[in-house]
């Protein structure tokens, strides 16, 4: 019975360590307090256990004792920590007294049974009702621990419940095995000899799954530390011990079935498995994914990424404010591993080549990499964070990497990290050393992985808006050019009727007046549409008082060399609008110059101008081809959509709609293939006309 009593003992030692471990971080709180008392019973129980397992006993009354104050006092912990989680006190009242009248049941059972023989030899078959009534007691404690257990993980949140993980384990493997253990007994009348004995081993696996979760909770008032080397070192010892244990019984049973040569196969197998073994130990890369494990599975987070997180995007969001994008990413790195600065490389898509974009510590590089060149594809299909002291320590774990000459040349350069976005290498940063760190583990790598796509994100942005406010520039250009072009369409007709008719009426005063005035209008109108397009801009929009009718005539004049000759009819006198003369010249001019290219010579074009009650309404008929209704209703207010061919410019009544449209106005048309069309230009006017003022839009 060694092989029992050693788990017991393993137990006592593996709680005593963890009892001294609490009581030198114990602050003072109940939990804390409950938790350490548990540990501490515990171990008593397994020292009582351990004698008596070596001795082949089972049942005695000071190891039920000390099994019975453990669960007490776990339970008692349990309850505290469920306490805080319950919403309705009547729910937690009840809930207290039904744990209490199963604590009280059983532990009366308990007491009536220590009155029987204290010594039972294990696995001995005595029918006595005592006995089952004493493993029926223990059963309803394990059953009451797992009610408490599963009523923690209940009312646990979701997201709180990473924190009690390993506290569920712990406790639920004590509590499960009790339960497997005393069912057995109540079913058969007798303790399972080889249940009891394996009971100190499940204790004794508890104990760090209870470690873990004390360091979870710091609100237990327990800051345990718990050595990373020393859970490393633990794991490879226990899984050396499995690996020979697993090599020892293979090597029994190649003995056993191989006949004569049993015992060479069985030396050959076991050098094997030991030469196995020892390479495996010395393996650098099973050491750091060990490491790695423990320390993402048992450990607790070496940042607090929620305060990192709110710090990175606070920086990136102010970067336009201070340094500009490209510095802010560099410091907003390097402050997370505490570095001195950086260099970022972006790519360039004039050159198809990365290069330097900022620089807050390194000299000046000025060479380039390329897209296609060996560090850049390395970059790209491993997507690894090369840390410069490790290549040169150890290049075999970077395999296929080539350090360029520039990157050589920076002996302070320490990581260098891939910007990737859309999967494609938008660039990397270039890290110099770190005042604090020596190197850096997986947890370092993954938050500046993390904050590194962050990062590359609002670059990207940055460089699409770029691009996008050079397109927007592009097409006011493109727009200005199209709307200037289509007035000096008309400016050139002007200018070409007047060469037409100066051998005719050369000698005509009234011509020459007419003509220089035409001119000088001309020359002042494409003056101003050239300041326009040198501004990227309409240069002179500015609104000014002006009189309608004066206006309407002006319009007139400049439209009476075309045939038909339009007809004004405006009943309104001395009426004055807000708005932009010349737009609003050019605007309706070119509505009636629409109206005449549409309508035969001897056709008409008529014009009329009055006030509503809340408008002044501009209605421009003509009895031309006219438009079908999918035209109008389609095409009539696109840009760029012409029924003249090569000569129309197709944003005529276009701008016209975001003019009026503008004012706050409308515009309607009605047509008819053949009848003709009608345009009406509503502006929202209050008209109440005066013999001094007039009307004021």
């Amino acid at each position: 019975m060694d092989f029992g009593s050693l788990g017991y003992y393993i137990a006592a030692t593996l709680f005593l360590f963890f009892a001294i471990l609490m009581a030198i971080n114990w602050r003072g709180r109940l939990q804390g307090g409950l938790l350490l008392l548990m540990a501490v019973l515990t171990v008593v129980w397994a020292i009582v256990s351990g004698k008596h397992a070596y001795n082949e006993v089972a049942v005695f009354p000071f190891s039920m004792f000390f099994e019975l104050l453990r669960n007490i006092a776990a339970y008692a912990f349990l309850l505290g920590l469920l306490k805080p989680l319950y919403q309705a006190k009547d729910q937690l009242i009840r809930h207290q007294l039904l744990m209490v009248i199963m604590y009280v049941a059983s532990v009366l059972l308990l007491i009536a049974s220590f009155h029987i023989n204290s010594y039972i030899p294990i696995g001995e078959y005595v029918l006595n009702i005592d006995y089952v009534w004493m493993y029926t007691a223990n059963m309803l404690m394990a059953v009451a621990g797992l009610n408490l257990l599963i009523r923690l993980y209940q009312h646990t949140h979701p997201e709180g419940r990473h924190g009690f993980k390993y506290l569920f384990y712990g406790f639920g493997l004590i509590f499960c095995y009790d339960l497997f253990m005393y069912m057995d007994a109540s079913l058969y009348g007798q303790i399972n000899a080889q249940i009891w004995l394996g009971r100190g081993f499940a204790a004794a696996v508890s104990v760090p799954l209870l470690t873990l979760a004390a360091q979870r909770n710091p609100v237990w008032s327990l800051e345990v530390f718990v050595s990373k080397q020393l859970v490393f070192h633990i794991a490879t010892f226990i899984g050396i011990g499995l690996y020979l244990l697993l090599m020892a019984v293979a090597g029994y049973y190649i003995k056993s079935y191989a006949g004569s040569w049993g015992g060479t196969a069985q030396i050959l197998f076991l050098s094997i498995a030991i030469l196995l073994l020892i390479s495996t130990l010395y393996s650098g890369d099973l050491s750091a994914r060990i490491k790695v494990f423990i320390n993402k599975h048992f450990f607790n987070y070496k940042y607090d990424y929620r305060d990192e997180w709110t710090d990175l995007t606070r920086d990136l969001s102010k970067a336009n404010e201070d340094d500009g994008l490209y510095v802010t990413v560099i410091n907003s790195i390097a402050r997370i591993i505490a570095s001195h600065g950086g260099m970022l490389w972006l790519y360039d898509d004039r050159t198809l080549k990365y290069q330097v974009v900022a620089n807050t510590f390194f000299d000046e590089v000025t060479e380039t990499e390329a897209i296609e060149g060996d560090f850049a594809t390395f970059l790209f299909r491993k997507d690894w964070i090369i840390d410069l002291k490790e290549v040169r320590k150890s290049p075999e774990h970077y395999e296929g990497l080539r350090i360029p000459d520039w990157l050589q040349g920076l002996p302070q350069a320490w990581l260098v990290i891939p910007l990737r976005h859309m999967d494609e290498l938008y660039g990397f940063l270039v890290l110099a050393e770190s005042r604090i760190f020596s190197k850096i583990n997986w947890e370092d790598r993954d938050l500046l992985k993390t904050a590194c796509m962050q990062a590359v994100s609002y670059l990207a942005f940055q460089k699409a808006s770029e691009s996008l406010a050079k397109s927007e520039k592009f097409a006011v250009f493109n727009r200005l050019s199209a709307f200037v072009v289509h007035d000096l369409k008309n400016l050139i007709a002007q200018l070409e009727l007047i060469t037409r008719n100066a051998k005719k009426f050369k000698h005509n005063p009234e011509f020459v007046d007419d003509a220089f005035e035409t001119v000088e209008h001309a020359s002042q109108k494409m003056g101003r549409m050239l300041t326009q397009l040198t501004q990227g801009r309409f240069s002179d929009q500015s609104a000014n008082v002006i009189d309608l009718r004066g206006a309407m005539e002006e319009i007139m004049r400049n439209h009476e060399i075309y045939k038909p000759n339009p007809h004004l009819h405006c009943a309104l006198e001395n009426v004055k609008i807000l708005v932009n003369h010349d737009r609003f010249v050019s605007i309706v001019g070119h509505i009636i110059k629409n109206a005449q290219e549409a309508t035969e010579d001897d056709g008409y074009v008529k014009v009329e101008v009055y006030c509503d009650a809340n408008n002044v309404i501009i209605k421009v008929m003509d009895n031309g081809c006219g438009m079908d209704e999918q035209f109008i209703k389609e095409k009539l207010f696109s840009p760029f959509i012409t029924t003249k061919g090569n000569a129309g410019m197709g944003v005529g009544v276009y701008e016209c709609r975001e003019f009026i449209e503008s004012l706050g106005g409308q515009v309607t048309v009605s047509s008819s293939p053949g009848l003709g069309s009608e345009f009406i230009l509503s502006i929202p006017a209050k008209c109440e006309q005066t013999k001094e003022t007039g009307a004021i839009l």
